[in-house]
């Protein structure tokens, strides 16, 4: 379905059918007679198809029409059926979500994430816990998490795995580097930086570590970290170059207070997933806010 075609402009639709005027149905509705028909008209343009021949103040709904009442009416009916369901099954629960990301994770995507799910499900309690993926994923196979957001690199059968989007890792300078000074980032040199990197068991340090024996250089960090704002902040007070998503540094290099240059020839790339235990059945909460979670990441990632 087009995301302009929401349920609202539906129940305004099949509300008109079955009043027969916009009058009547916008009593029902409880909006005014001017909302109901532009969010009728909104519905016509996002279909590019006339669904009434208007006379006067009575509607007869097109043939195009008559054809769309039927599905829309059962969308409709089959998502009420669900949400009532869901609601009756666990309006007496005390319903927690635990979901699991990356301090890259929580600092970035979760805050968007929750603003989104919150409106839903007001009375879903979420607990967060942050740490490294391999931890993350440790603690979902013995069922203390049942969502994780994070970067992972391989596939796990016992997992389901939801792609979210890529970004791509860079390497960043503060403004009095050589490579700010230049405006490109010299290759030749790359051995010699005192570099700021994820921690070693992360699945970006074997990314980060796999692109340097490609280039056959010796990976030989000057601090290791499990959190990647930390490192952009240490390379904002010039203690060293860094690693780090791009899309985590697009404020600092548009202020000029960091320099990003891509790692090689070619962009190095890493994918964000989603993740649930394959036995698992998703319950409604759990299934809107993986679907909150891929749009938020995919305005977030690019």
């Amino acid at each position: 379905m087009n995301d302009s075609v929401d349920t609202k402009k539906l129940r305004m639709f099949v509300a008109t059918v079955k009043a027969g005027s916009m009058r009547s149905a916008s009593a029902t509705l409880f909006v005014t007679p001017s909302a109901l028909s532009h969010g009728i008209r909104s519905l016509e343009e996002s279909l590019q198809t006339k669904l009434f021949t208007r006379n006067g103040p009575t509607l007869t709904p097109t043939q195009a029409g008559h054809q769309f009442f039927n599905e829309a009416k059962d969308i409709l009916d089959r998502l009420d059926a669900v949400v009532s369901r869901f609601s009756s099954e666990q309006k007496d629960e005390h319903i927690q979500l635990h979901i699991g990301t990356t301090n890259t994770g929580c600092r970035h995507l979760f805050p968007g994430i929750v603003r989104e799910f919150r409106e839903s499900f007001p009375n879903v309690a979420l607990k967060l816990e942050i740490g490294d993926t391999d931890h993350l994923l440790k603690e979902m196979n013995e069922r203390q998490l049942d969502i994780v957001i994070a970067p992972v690199q391989r596939e796990y059968r016992n997992f389901v795995q939801i792609e979210l989007g890529d970004d791509e890792l860079v390497h960043i300078v503060h403004p009095s580097h050589q490579w700010a000074r230049s405006g490109a980032a010299d290759l030749k040199s790359l051995g010699d930086q005192q570099l700021i990197v994820p921690a070693v068991q992360s699945h970006t340090y074997d990314l980060i570590d796999s692109f340097y024996r490609e280039m056959r250089i010796p990976l030989d960090p000057f601090i290791e970290l499990n959190n990647e704002e930390a490192i952009k902040q240490l390379v904002s007070l010039n203690i060293g170059t860094g690693i780090v998503p791009r899309w985590i540094t697009r404020e600092e290099v548009a202020h000029g207070t960091l320099h990003a240059f891509q790692l090689g020839k070619k962009p190095l790339t890493r994918r964000w997933t989603i993740l649930h235990r394959a036995n698992a059945t998703l319950s409604f909460p759990e299934f809107l806010f993986i679907g909150m979670t891929k749009a938020v990441a995919r305005n977030l990632l690019g």
